[in-house]
């Protein structure tokens, strides 16, 4: 028998609203996958091992989000 309290359910929460902030870069550039292409999986990358680095994040979605192809 499981029991869940209101503490469990806000930090699943809580976990997955961090989760997504941390990947907006990474979706960012899935949504922009005609103009990327193959950039999409060095964000990807970047933004998995790196994003953690407040740098690195910034890093990632500034790639995501700029519209050079290479």
């Amino acid at each position: 028998m499981t029991v869940t309290t209101q503490q469990e359910e806000g930090g699943a929460l809580f976990l997955k609203i961090i989760l997504f902030i941390y990947f907006i870069p990474s979706m960012i550039a899935l949504l922009r996958l005609p103009v990327l292409k193959f950039k999409f999986l060095i964000i990807l990358l970047i933004n998995a091992f790196f994003g953690w680095t407040v740098i690195g994040w910034w890093l990632s979605f500034i790639k995501a989000v700029s519209s050079h192809k290479a």
